[in-house]
């Protein structure tokens, strides 16, 4: 299909890897977005010896067509599913800490109850989930408000508190509160730097006016504790994980900054067009998000 060979060519940068990566010569490749060109009347890519890059026009059409390719995809998997005796299936992308969170408990309360029902879960950072479903490349995100999420229906789903792990022995350990300027003295383990929270952390060092040493970046809050548990310095991470983390010598203090009670969102690119199976997935997280409100 020429859509998929012009999104392959953007998404490559070049020609030449895109017709590599779709097993067909270059020169068919550069034919169909030719005939693309010419049929739409309007130039689609600009190209140079260093590549291609999308023209005003291309970037566009580039918009289009995802939601195309991907209401393709969905229509594809569904019907599949009816074959199948499954009826649906949903694309979940979850943040690290919806996953470390109550997300998971939801999702196996609703498959139990709609078995025929398949869900697909994969771990992102908040921005690129937010980002994802605004391009149709998910069907539902959950995520944290750590991120921008413009241009899409969103719905609360939990509220929780962030606090500073610490060592068992830290000077620190006995407070009841904390800031989070206050282990700005101590080297950190944080999440990567692609998440969402790395910015506020960010904003934070900046508005205590000093710097902060991040020792390791990890990709899950269970890495974090596991760390400083063994010395390698603090972190922060949701106050809810203190239960499950009893085994490690750590202790939780809340965090008192303005920012530690974030919440997380349901979010969709359109509510009312979702698949029946994704829209029932999303009306069972809004109703347990009511319950425990």
């Amino acid at each position: 299909m020429s859509i998929r060979l012009f999104l392959a060519t953007l998404e490559e940068g070049s020609i030449a890897r895109a017709a590599a990566r779709e097993n067909i010569v270059p020169s068919a490749v550069s034919k169909r977005i030719s005939e693309m060109e010419s049929e739409l009347r309007v130039p689609l890519l600009d190209r140079s010896v260093k590549g291609v890059h999308p023209t005003p026009a291309g970037e566009a059409l580039a918009h289009h067509a995802r939601a195309l390719l991907q209401g393709m995809d969905r229509m594809q998997r569904e019907m599949a599913g009816y074959v199948d005796g499954v009826r649906g299936l949903i694309k979940v992308l979850a943040s690290v800490t919806s996953l470390s969170g109550d997300l998971p408990a939801d999702i196996m309360k609703f498959r139990a109850e709609r078995p025929q029902i398949e869900i697909d879960v994969e771990e992102r950072t908040t921005p690129v989930i937010y980002r994802r479903v605004r391009e149709g490349l998910a069907d539902v995100g959950v995520a944290s408000e750590f991120a921008s999420h413009e241009g899409l229906h969103v719905f609360p789903y939990r509220r929780y508190a962030l606090a500073a792990v610490l060592p068992g022995g830290h000077a620190l350990a006995g407070a009841q509160k904390l800031r989070y300027a206050q282990l700005l003295g101590d080297d950190l383990v944080e999440l990567t730097r692609d998440s969402g929270i790395s910015h506020v952390f960010d904003d934070a060092a900046r508005e205590a006016r000093t710097s902060r040493t991040v020792r390791a970046r990890v990709s899950s809050f269970e890495t974090i504790c596991t760390l400083v548990a063994r010395g390698l310095g603090v972190g922060v991470a949701p106050l809810y994980l203190a239960a499950e983390k009893k085994t490690l010598d750590l202790r939780f203090v809340p965090l008192s900054d303005d920012w530690a009670q974030p919440r997380s969102f349901i979010a969709v690119r359109d509510l009312d067009t979702l698949p029946m199976a994704a829209r029932a997935f999303v009306d069972h997280l809004r109703a347990s998000a009511a319950v425990t409100d």
